[in-house]
């Protein structure tokens, strides 16, 4: 595939994407598509829409024909913040905006061949948006008060059919990635907001290998295996903005505007524009699954999901201004979650009705819940429908997240997490992920 067709759907990924912090934890989405959402992203062992191009490329082997499929998640993530309780009475509490945020994935696949089956997937495998109410008076607005974390995979991938029985899949993940945060610094003894921080900035492409392997005994059993790449997301030279909050002629002017204007050489400024190189660890995923017809209309699937997410251990933020670098550290631990998924032939070649269930566990420490990512265990509960008419299908689907409650004050009553920065109190989280599906075959 050309490198400026990829450049092309990269971009056109990264245009429909306003990824929201979703459905798996940590970061990552697990809806690539409508079906497998409603499934609960149970699909590694079928896999038989365009969405094979991320859950296991190897199904395309045991799908006919060619198809265009195309899908749209909106995103309603929720998060609240309840400060610890002090002597002077309840903490402070905040939630984020109300926002929803499009989650796409399109696909086309051909398996017209009796060997070989070929495809190509575009899908936002990881993305991040917390973007709190209040940004200016929120308590964590030192971590940050806005982020958006944007991933667009492109998956070009090849499926061998060994034998009838047997397929194995090879592609190419291919990436970029949009990062954007933003936070302000406190003066150091008036504690009014004196500087803003904008960090915002474009990857490198990033291409790793991906892996699929199906086998199907039997009419009624399937075996799937999935596995995609750990990565790391390069930073070359992005420019920032530093701007000065307080006004000349206000208290605390002369603090920051010395502090700007050191940082830049002794030359006096209000607003200081660094270069920031930096390094964006992504986990590895790997998914194991195992789907069985029970009757001839009923078909349940079970997956077990492996995230990579010890390869996330901080974000290193070298600036070409040496005593502004900084780590932002977050020692993840790999994590592990369980799909379940139920698909019912509710007329025949004409109305599939689908459920899911999934529980999730969190790769994050407790030092490192914050403002910027307060995540936790979750567990998920979806359906769907999906009606046929010829050539055409339409999917709907719909998933409640629900996150655990999840605090940052360890038992004996101190901060889990000792930069004070970052506020002590408790984190709820809960989203609702809709999906729409389209797909012509020919």
């Amino acid at each position: 595939m050309r490198k400026d067709y990829l450049k092309v759907l990269l971009v056109a990924g990264l245009i429909l994407t306003q990824v929201g912090l979703v459905q798996a934890a940590g970061f990552n989405i697990y809806e690539a598509g409508a079906r497998a959402t409603a499934l609960g992203g149970a699909f590694t062992a079928s896999a038989d829409d365009g969405s094979a191009m991320f859950y296991n490329a190897a199904g395309l082997s045991f799908q006919t024909g060619s198809s265009v499929n195309l899908n749209l998640m909106p995103v309603g993530p929720r998060f609240k913040f309840a400060g610890a309780t002090t002597l002077n009475g309840d903490g402070p509490t905040a939630e984020v905006n109300h926002r929803s945020y499009l989650v796409p994935g399109a696909f086309y696949t051909n398996s017209n061949h009796e060997k070989i089956a070929f495809g190509v997937g575009v899908y936002a495998p990881f993305g991040l948006g917390v973007e709190w109410m209040d940004p200016m008076s929120f308590v964590g607005r030192q971590v940050s008060y806005d982020v958006d974390i944007a991933t667009v995979y492109v998956t070009p991938a090849v499926s061998f059919k060994v034998s009838d029985k047997f397929a194995l899949a090879f592609g190419m993940d291919v990436a970029h990635q949009e990062l954007s945060l933003e936070k302000v610094t406190l003066h150091p003894t008036m504690g009014i907001n004196a500087i803003d921080t904008h960090i915002e900035g474009g990857s490198n492409i990033n291409i790793t290998p991906s892996l699929g392997l199906m086998y199907r005994p039997d009419d009624k059993l399937s075996f799937g295996f999935m596995y995609h790449h750990k990565k790391t997301m390069k930073y070359d030279a992005q420019e920032i903005s530093m701007t000065n909050m307080i006004e000349a002629g206000q208290a605390g002017y002369a603090w920051s505007h010395s502090l700007l204007s050191g940082l830049n050489g002794g030359v006096e400024t209000d607003e200081l524009k660094p270069k920031l190189s930096s390094e964006f660890n992504l986990p590895s995923m790997m998914s194991f699954g195992a789907s069985y017809k029970v009757t001839e209309k009923v078909r349940l699937e079970g997956n077990y999901v492996l995230f990579g997410w010890s390869h996330f251990e901080k974000l290193a933020m070298d600036f070409d201004i040496d005593p502004l670098d900084q780590d932002i550290v977050f020692d993840y631990e790999d994590a592990w979650q369980v799909r379940f998924g139920l698909d019912f032939i509710a007329i025949e070649d004409k109305l599939n009705l689908m459920a899911g269930y999934v529980y999730d566990t969190s790769p994050q420490p407790l030092s490192s819940v914050s403002p910027l990512l307060p995540d936790s265990d979750r567990q998920d509960y979806s359906l769907g429908a999906q009606f046929k008419a010829g050539n055409w299908d339409f999917t709907a689907s719909y998933m409640a997240v629900i996150g655990e409650e999840r605090t940052t004050i360890n038992d004996d009553g101190t901060p889990a997490n000792h930069d004070p920065s970052y506020p002590a109190g408790t984190y709820k989280s809960v989203a609702n992920i809709f999906g729409a599906g389209i797909g012509y075959h020919f």
